[in-house]
């Protein structure tokens, strides 16, 4: 197939077949103790067999302290490795390969009373006020993710992706809004991004050089009247990291207190009442689900016109890390059609395009960039499947679309032939 979007990509010793990849989810689909185990491989599977290069999984807890919530797969023990290599076996059947997203929720987390993050202050979205971690425990940190990187070597994954956006735990030491520290952890950029640098040097140091280890960071954390993350500190960031060995970088947007969902533009309709009784808001205290509840309605309309849908809504602040790093540039951001996504490449805005909630659509979504099928399951983000994350499986739950994609799924697409591309050099 020629065309750019169905090159090789090189990701540190990883060469990878084209440059469309899944990105992660929260798949709210492991077993009750974190364990990977056949809802979350039925979930992969299809987009393995439907040839997609590569696949990041959902974030996985590196520890217990950084758990986020029910469904939510975890990496912190050698339990863990069985479902996790069994999960790498199903993808390459297929010749697709798979990283793992190491993740600490931090104070991401409804209903938490032990929550931990760069400072004491409180998230606005899921009410949860977090205690600042000490500095003695920062190099515990650093190992936690260190060893479930090694974990995911050993299950047979093909590399990590270290989670440093979304408000997620390595986020809030990057946003001045969420690092109000004094220490030198806190203050300037080059303070503010040592942890991640040091989290970087762990996983390196226990991984190895010949270990694909890449990241997901922000280029807008999208808090107006508040600190966020400056683009330029984040381009620092980003080469700094570059400088350490870090072989890839994802960017995306946002916070969990972010106005507007501003992580997942599309269409917001009965949005925040899905997820205050069926998804991450479900066990906020209740006053506070009262009151979200009787705001919803004018809350989701000004959702719906402030962040519609748009395909590529990061490539502006991705084309700016391109021009400024060697390692290739990830981004995400609503992209489902072969013309956009061919755009960003071609224009050097970036070097692959990542795919969520469209793939969860359309699981076999890469196939049918190849081969321009029509009838097929098309994404009409209305952001269900986001807001039932934590409470209920990751699938598509449009009423127009999710019969579409089950009987798809029914019917057996053959697997594409292995390609020796896809092997690592």
């Amino acid at each position: 197939m020629i065309g750019p979007l169905f090159e090789p990509l090189r990701i540190g010793t990883l060469e990878v077949a084209a440059r469309v990849f899944k990105s992660a989810t929260h798949e709210t689909r492991c077993l009750p103790d974190g364990r990977t185990g056949e809802a979350m491989i039925e979930f992969y599977e299809p987009m393995a067999r439907a040839g997609t290069p590569l696949i990041i999984t959902g974030n996985m807890w590196t520890s217990r302290q950084g758990r986020s919530g029910d469904g939510m797969a975890g990496i912190d023990a050698k339990d863990k490795i069985p479902g996790l290599r069994a999960l790498a076996d199903t993808v390459h059947e297929h010749g697709s390969r798979m990283f793992v997203q190491l993740s600490h929720c931090g104070r991401q987390s409804a209903g938490r009373k032990d929550a931990v993050s760069a400072s004491d202050v409180r998230d606005q979205f899921t009410g949860t006020k977090p205690r600042p971690l000490r500095r003695d425990e920062l190099p515990g940190l650093a190992e936690s993710f260190a060893a479930a990187a090694y974990r995911a070597a050993e299950a047979g994954m093909d590399g990590v992706q270290i989670h440093c956006a979304h408000g997620y735990l390595l986020s809030q030491f990057l946003t001045p809004h969420t690092n109000r520290r004094t220490d030198e952890y806190g203050g300037p950029v080059e303070n503010r991004m040592r942890i991640v640098l040091e989290v970087l040097r762990a996983v390196r140091a226990r991984v190895g050089d010949d270990f694909p280890v890449i990241a997901k960071l922000n280029g807008d954390d999208v808090l107006p009247l508040r600190a966020g993350a400056a683009i330029g500190d984040q381009i620092k960031v980003a080469r700094a990291m570059q400088d350490e060995g870090l072989d890839a970088i994802e960017i995306s947007r946002g916070h969990y207190e972010s106005p507007g969902a501003a992580i997942m533009p599309g269409r917001f309709n009965g949005f925040l009442r899905t997820q205050i009784t069926s998804g991450a808001l479900r066990d906020s205290p209740r006053l506070r689900r009262l009151a979200m509840l009787a705001a919803s309605p004018v809350l989701e309309r000004a959702m719906n016109r402030a962040f519609p849908v748009s395909e590529g809504f990061n490539l502006p602040h991705a084309e700016k890390f391109t021009a400024e790093l060697e390692i290739p540039v990830i981004c995400v951001g609503g992209f489902h059609t072969r013309p956009a996504m061919e755009a960003a490449i071609n224009q050097g805005r970036c070097d692959a395009v990542s795919v969520a909630r469209a793939m969860t659509a359309d699981p076999y979504l890469y196939r049918h960039l190849q081969t321009g099928e029509r009838d097929v399951p098309v994404c009409e983000y209305h952001n269900g499947c986001i807001a039932r994350a934590v409470g209920q499986p990751l699938t598509c739950y449009s009423k127009k679309v999710r019969p579409l994609r089950d009987r798809m799924l029914a019917t057996e697409l053959p697997a594409p032939k292995r390609d020796s591309a896809r092997e690592t050099s």
